[in-house]
């Protein structure tokens, strides 16, 4: 097994009962000095899959919104896209 650390999503695409998730890093692009998204990896799940792990994710959320301080939450959602993420460096 190997572990895949993701930045975010660019694009999910359903066919053939299939969800495909392409998954982002932030990477350095030809300008050493920007961090640019690139596709590292496509989850492949079933479509029952996705609404599981959308519901694990859910209560994921849930609970860490639980235990953090309003102006925490608050910056996470602005800063939830990588464009945001990437103007906010």
């Amino acid at each position: 097994m190997s572990d895949i650390f993701v930045d975010g999503v660019r694009a999910v695409a359903v066919a053939n009962g299939v969800a495909r998730i392409e998954l982002l890093q932030l990477k350095r692009g030809v300008d050493a000095s920007k961090l640019e998204p690139q596709v590292v990896a496509t989850l492949l799940i079933p479509v029952g899959g996705l609404r599981e792990l959308a519901a694990h994710l859910k209560n994921s959320i849930e609970r860490i919104e639980a235990n953090q301080p309003a102006a925490a939450t608050e910056a996470t959602n602005k800063s939830g896209d990588v464009e945001t993420a990437l103007r906010n460096l």
